[in-house]
C-alpha cells in the first residue's frame, strides 16, 4: 500500500521527498505540512500562494491517507 500511496505523492506538488521513512505517516506529514505552511501564512516570506488547485489536491491526498 506504500508504494501506491508514494506514486500518488510524488505526482503532488510542493512536497519534498527527502529523507522519506518509508511510512504512509511521514506522506501525510509531508503533505499536511505544505498545507499547514499556507493555512498559516508561511509561504508569504517567498512571495508565492499556493494556487487553489495544488491546495486541494494536496488536501485530498491528506484525507485519503490519513490513518492508513
Amino acid at each position: 500500500m506504500y508504494e501506491k500511496a508514494k506514486t500518488e505523492f510524488d505526482r503532488l506538488p510542493h512536497v519534498n521527498s527527502d529523507d522519506l521513512d518509508g511510512t504512509i505517516d511521514h506522506l501525510v506529514f509531508r503533505a499536511q505540512h505544505e498545507l499547514d505552511l499556507e493555512d498559516e501564512g508561511e509561504n508569504e516570506y517567498i512571495d508565492y500562494v499556493l494556487p487553489k488547485s495544488d491546495y486541494v489536491k494536496l488536501t485530498k491526498f491528506v484525507k485519503k491517507w490519513k490513518g492508513k
